[in-house]
């Protein structure tokens, strides 16, 4: 990655920008499983033959732990340019007492041309840089090194939209500041909302990641694939959004003020919401893969096959 870089403090961190962190790596791998899946049998040979060439040593190279490299790759060794540069392309924070997209993304600056996605404007959302990074991917004339970059923060970031509260905010930092105590689960004094949707509710429902996509494929009728594939980044995350207001936050939205009490009805709900999204998200990158390094999409009945009522 061609990072400009720069001058950025540790003070930084100090005053409360910290990271907000994304599905764990467990809920990134289901959704590069279950995209697996569903790509065509020619953009799956080249997304193999990309990450198989990765020289990069943070991940391994196969689609399911490439799809957590950008989260190892912004902290890696608390590098501050890696931090400063990527940590805000993970989220797209539409505020639910002013939902407002564009705000979310920081006014939405157009890439400046000839600009590579990767050494794009450190304020930018989850969204615009998925759109900036497919057309890279897209591009034949893209070069080698930027094309891979391209793919591995597309494996990360259509993820990324899809957990409810990297699609929202209530001036709590997508949920981290709630500090949060849940029915059911043990409990640390760090616990806050943002990480049980991130982990312990995907680990809650089925571990490994090859057996989370596989029972969650068990599940997706074709009709809905083709369904969830319409649609933008944009449409995505305000979808998930609706989903944190109603069910994440609540009404009234639950409080920084103090500890909050999550019964075991909020978890069932909660719950089926992530089996959801994890869904959503791993038809939806296989949709973003096949079209941008191939022919077309693929027909979902045959993908899901006799997995699909």
């Amino acid at each position: 990655m061609r990072i400009v870089s720069g001058f950025f403090s540790v003070s930084l961190l100090l005053c409360g920008l910290q990271p907000a962190l994304s599905w764990g790596d467990d809920g990134h791998k289901t959704i590069a499983l279950i995209a697996q899946r569903c790509l065509t049998t020619d953009v799956k040979a080249k997304v193999f033959a990309m990450l198989a060439a990765d020289p990069d040593t943070l991940t391994k190279h196969d689609i399911a732990s490439e799809a957590t490299w950008a989260d190892k790759y912004r902290d890696e060794n608390n590098r501050q340019d890696h931090y400063e540069q990527t940590k805000n392309w993970h989220f797209t924070d539409i505020e639910i007492d002013h939902p407002d997209l564009v705000a979310a993304c920081f006014g939405r600056k157009p890439l400046p041309p000839g600009t590579l996605a990767s050494n794009g404007d450190p304020k930018d959302c989850a969204v615009d840089k998925i759109g900036q990074f497919r057309a890279e991917l897209s591009a034949p004339d893209t070069d080698a090194e930027e094309r891979l970059f391209a793919l591995k923060f597309i494996l990360h970031l259509v993820g990324d939209i899809h957990q409810p509260l990297h699609s929202s905010d209530n001036h709590d930092q997508g949920g981290n500041r709630v500090k949060v105590v849940v029915d059911g689960f043990r409990h640390s004094p760090k616990d806050e909302l943002h990480g049980f949707w991130d982990t312990q509710f995907v680990d809650d429902i089925a571990t490994p990641p090859a057996a989370l996509a596989t029972q969650l494929v068990a599940q997706i009728r074709f009709h809905d694939a083709s369904a969830w594939a319409q649609g933008t980044p944009d449409d995505w995350a305000v979808e998930a959004f609706e989903i944190a207001k109603a069910d994440a936050y609540g009404n009234p939205p639950l409080s920084t003020e103090s500890t909050q009490h999550l019964s075991r009805n909020y978890v069932d709900q909660a719950e089926l919401d992530v089996r959801l999204q994890l869904s959503r998200a791993g038809i939806r990158l296989a949709h973003v893969l096949n079209t941008a390094l191939g022919s077309g999409d693929i027909d979902w009945n045959a993908c899901l096959g006799a997995h699909s009522p």
